[in-house]
Formats: C-alpha cells, sequence, structure tokens
C-alpha cells in the first residue's frame, strides 16, 4: 500500500462512505469481496456501498454542472468508487477516470468538477493534488491525440489561449471607443500567479484547480485565458461588485494553492494594452 492510499485510509472519508453507503461497504467485505466476488463473476458495482456512493456522486455532480446525465456512468465511476471503499488505490482509479473521460470528449474543467463532487460527497473537502494528478495525466494521456491544433483553449486548463484574449482585449477597447468610453474604465484584468519552484507536474495541477476556482467566481461571459505556464488571467467589466468577488476570490486562491491574485488596470491604449499582456506572458 503506498502513503496516498494510507492517507486516504486514515481521513475522514471512511467515515463518510459509511454514511453514504449505510455501512454497505462493510456488510461487503471490501478487501474479501473484491477477491472472492471478482473471482465469483460478482459485479462490484452492485455492492451496497458502492452503488450508493455512485449514485451520491452522480447527484452531486449534476449539481456542480455536469452538462449531460446520461453520459456520466462509465465503467472507470465504478472502479473510482470500489477504490474509495476499499481505501486503496484511489489515486491509480483516478487515473483511469481521467482517460476515459477524455475518451468520452468531457472537458479537462468538467472532469477536475465531477471529481471535485466525489470528494464533496466523501468528506466534503476540494479534490487534493494526489487525485488531481493521475486524472489530469490520464486525461492529458487521452485527450490530446484528440484535440485540434486550431482550438481556441487551452486543452488541460479549458482556458482561453494567449491569442484569443488578445483578441478579445482588442474587441474591449474597439466597443469601448465606439461607445465613447475608455476600456481601462470599463474592465479590469486579474491576474493569477502560481507559486514559484513546483514541479511541472504539481504546477499543473494548481493551474488546473486554479482555472476551477476563476471558472466558478466568473461563470458569464468574463473570458478566462492561460499566459504562460503559471499564470492566467480574466477580463471582466468593472462592475460595483468586482472587488468584493475579487477580494473572495484573493483568499481563497491564497489559501487553497497558494496563489497571488492581483487586479490590473488595462492601459488607456489599445497598442499598450497588447505589450501588457505580452509583458504578463513571459
Amino acid at each position: 500500500m503506498t502513503s496516498d492510499d494510507a492517507s486516504h485510509r486514515e481521513t475522514g472519508r471512511g467515515a463518510a462512505l459509511r454514511d453514504a453507503g449505510q455501512h454497505g461497504a462493510g456488510q461487503a467485505g471490501p478487501a474479501g469481496t473484491g477477491r472472492a466476488g471478482a473471482a465469483a463473476g460478482i459485479r462490484l458495482s452492485n455492492v451496497p456501498g458502492v452503488v450508493r456512493l455512485c449514485e451520491a456522486w452522480r447527484r452531486r455532480s449534476m449539481l456542480c454542472g455536469w452538462s449531460a446525465d446520461d453520459d456520466w456512468q462509465v465503467a472507470a465511476v465504478d472502479t473510482v468508487a470500489v477504490a474509495a471503499c476499499r481505501g486503496t488505490g484511489l489515486a491509480a482509479a483516478c487515473g483511469v477516470l481521467g482517460r476515459e473521460r477524455a475518451r468520452g470528449g468531457v472537458g479537462i474543467g468538467e472532469a477536475i468538477t465531477d471529481l471535485a463532487a466525489l470528494c464533496f460527497v466523501l468528506d466534503g473537502t476540494d479534490p487534493p493534488l494526489d487525485l488531481v494528478r493521475p486524472l489530469a495525466e490520464g486525461w492529458a494521456e487521452a485527450g490530446l491525440a484528440r484535440m485540434s491544433d486550431a482550438t481556441c483553449e487551452d486543452p488541460l486548463t479549458g482556458l482561453a489561449t494567449l491569442p484569443y484574449l488578445r483578441t478579445r482585449l482588442g474587441e474591449v477597447y474597439r466597443g469601448a471607443r465606439q461607445a465613447g468610453q475608455c476600456a481601462a474604465d470599463t474592465h479590469w484584468l486579474l491576474v493569477a500567479d502560481l507559486p514559484q519552484r513546483l514541479d511541472p507536474w504539481d504546477r499543473l495541477s494548481v493551474l488546473i484547480l486554479v482555472s476551477n476556482d476563476l471558472r466558478a467566481a466568473f461563470p458569464g461571459g468574463e473570458t478566462l485565458a492561460l499566459a504562460g505556464p503559471g499564470r492566467a488571467i480574466a477580463l471582466a467589466r468593472a462592475v460595483p461588485e468586482l472587488r468584493f468577488r475579487a477580494t473572495g476570490l484573493r483568499r481563497g486562491l491564497a489559501a487553497a494553492h497558494g496563489t497571488r491574485l492581483r487586479l490590473v488596470r488595462p492601459p488607456a491604449g489599445r497598442e499598450d494594452a497588447l505589450r501588457l499582456l505580452d509583458e504578463l506572458a513571459r
């Protein structure tokens, strides 16, 4: 058993699982049922604790925005639920889930949100890096092969690409000029800087989680973009509640991911604004 598996066995997830399954997993005998049940041809998804966990997970995922009910249930869902009920192998199962979600055309953002729904059901917490990482690795392994180079979204984070943000910013400046306004008064840039000295996979995992938090904080027409491997940018309207929302997001990102969020006022001129984007992308 790995330290990752042992840590999940020792957390409050065991109690949450027993509550969700009404002691179903315990009645089924997680270890014995896994071996003897498989040998006898018994589907582990029929174990009461697994069934109840999957149903609670599905309901939570739907509430969190899963787009279509009929494509949520895949074989890897059972694999993850069985691993969670056994208290071992959950990280590896998340890798399988990531690959299967990617093959089904599910974006990385929606896959992470689905994982967050599972973690909420298990113990009411956000998904930890040791589960996000294998999910992202599995998704990348299967998903990047499906992606077109012509897409305007980064395939791993679901954020817009920097060229798209440049185009969008240019539209904002043209629209402001047409309305007799200054774009520096109508919009702000929110810049999220990841902590330094992360190894590549930790940086990717944190970036995926930060991207998910940005989408949750700005679910409307804001442009959310990736500006390099360690920075994300949101182009948002300068509405009265923006500073309040930014303050809450700043505290949440700092506490959960060690990420710094700053508000940057765009320059008055379009060309200066585009140069600013280039600087932020370095």
